[in-house]
């Protein structure tokens, strides 16, 4: 097997697959309705809501890299404004964040083992170094997402 096949197992079972860690994200965003979503349980910590779309962008920024494209600015983006909590909005959240990762994916899949240790256009840092993040980054916030929903869900 090659590493960016296997790198992508290790997306899958992040995403959606048997994580050794635990539940995979899509199974940890099952459940919490719009509002409880966009519930802020501390001033200082983000809603569910907030870091779903802050793991689209990074996980789309990636992507752009990895396709050569121009970066965006993290501004507003990084963590961006929560739209009305409908159940209509939260579902295009869900939808972008899933567009995001298929974008991620397939851009990965693209791979060959030996452009993993070449920097992306424009950073310091091997794609090898960025995919992982990627993983690492979206690992990092659904731990976070699984303690805000058991935090939401039963109040």
């Amino acid at each position: 097997m090659s590493e960016v096949h296997r790198i992508l197992d290790q997306y899958d079972r992040v995403m959606s697959g048997d994580a050794w860690h635990g539940d995979p994200i899509w199974k940890v965003l099952e459940g919490p309705t719009a509002e409880q979503a966009a519930t802020n349980v501390s001033p200082a910590a983000h809603s569910i809501w907030e870091l779903v779309s802050h793991m689209t962008f990074w996980e789309t920024e990636v992507y752009r890299r990895l396709k050569h494209l121009p970066p965006r600015s993290p501004g507003k983006l990084n963590f961006p404004a929560v739209l009305e909590p409908t159940a209509e909005n939260w579902s295009k959240t869900l939808n972008e964040f899933r567009q995001s990762n298929c974008d991620f994916r397939s851009a990965l899949s693209q791979l060959d083992d030996s452009q993993l240790d070449q920097p992306l256009p424009g950073r310091d840092k091997a794609a090898y170094v960025e995919v992982h993040g990627v993983i690492q980054h979206n690992l990092y916030h659904a731990g976070q997402i699984a303690l805000l929903r058991k935090i939401v869900t039963t109040k």
